[in-house]
């Protein structure tokens, strides 16, 4: 595998959204024990179900973790009561990510990363974190004020993939995506307006690093994103019943790009 040479990124990343003081809740089976597992989570306590802890005990014995036993109806007190906790709930501090810069260090010709153009829904953006870590991404950028932030129903959405793959927000996505074209990334939107399809774009492509941008669902990616890009390509359909929904198109890229290249 080739690995390129990184060249020395005047990209200055924005602190990330990391407040040792704020505190957060995590639920649902597969967030909870990614988290537990995770040693660069802070964790400050666990509340749960009798049958749920009998189901994570070998898990949290590893730790020393304050855990408190109570009913169903109880959690109500510590999550909006539409969440599906599964008889689980983490209070934990937001996850802080090392610096961004981190991503250029040991670059390779099969590095993809994923930029969120002001995708704001947490279910979309936790199932593009689980899509991504299942299909090989190297890091998610999104941009600090305009996309959605860590949050508990994010982290259900991604299913423990939110401790495996960084995460990383920045104040300015046009500042990162030069930032990545001079470190050889080539840089591709998906867009319904373009003129030609992600599949046919691949195959006439060398391997090398891509950074694959979706923009909102609503208005797609902004004009001046869209002027950053290489290529704008779209994902060719068999019907005009709609478009697909954001976290879908981002797996069907993110699958074609690890088959095509």
């Amino acid at each position: 595998m080739i690995k390129y040479k990184s060249k020395s990124s005047k990209y200055k990343a924005s602190k990330t959204n990391y407040n040792s003081n704020k505190k957060i809740w995590l639920y649902g089976y597969h967030s909870v024990i990614a988290a537990i597992e995770n040693i660069n989570r802070k964790k400050y306590r666990l509340v749960c179900t009798k049958n749920a802890l009998n189901k994570v005990s070998n898990d949290i014995n590893k730790l020393t973790l304050n855990t408190s036993i109570i009913d169903t109806k109880d959690f109500c007190n510590f999550l909006n009561e539409s969440a599906v906790h599964q008889g689980l709930a983490l209070e934990v501090a937001p996850l802080k990510r090392n610096n961004i810069n981190d991503i250029f260090c040991e670059q390779t010709n099969n590095d993809i990363i994923i930029i969120l153009d002001r995708i704001k829904d947490p279910q979309n953006v936790g199932a593009i974190i689980r899509s991504a870590e299942i299909l090989g991404c190297k890091a998610i950028i999104g941009s600090t004020y305009h996309c959605a932030q860590e949050t508990g129903g994010l982290v259900k959405a991604a299913s423990g993939a939110f401790e495996r793959l960084p995460y990383y927000s920045v104040t300015n996505i046009s500042n990162i995506l030069q930032t990545l074209k001079e470190n050889g990334f080539l840089i591709i939107g998906l867009d319904q307006s373009g003129n030609v399809s992600i599949a046919d774009l691949l195959k006439n492509l060398k391997k090398q690093p891509i950074a694959c941008i979706l923009g909102s669902e609503e208005k797609g990616m902004r004009y001046l994103t869209k002027q950053k890009c290489d290529h704008l390509v779209k994902i060719n359909t068999k019907s005009n019943f709609n478009i697909l929904n954001v976290s879908n198109a981002a797996a069907i890229t993110l699958f074609a790009i690890r088959e095509f290249l």
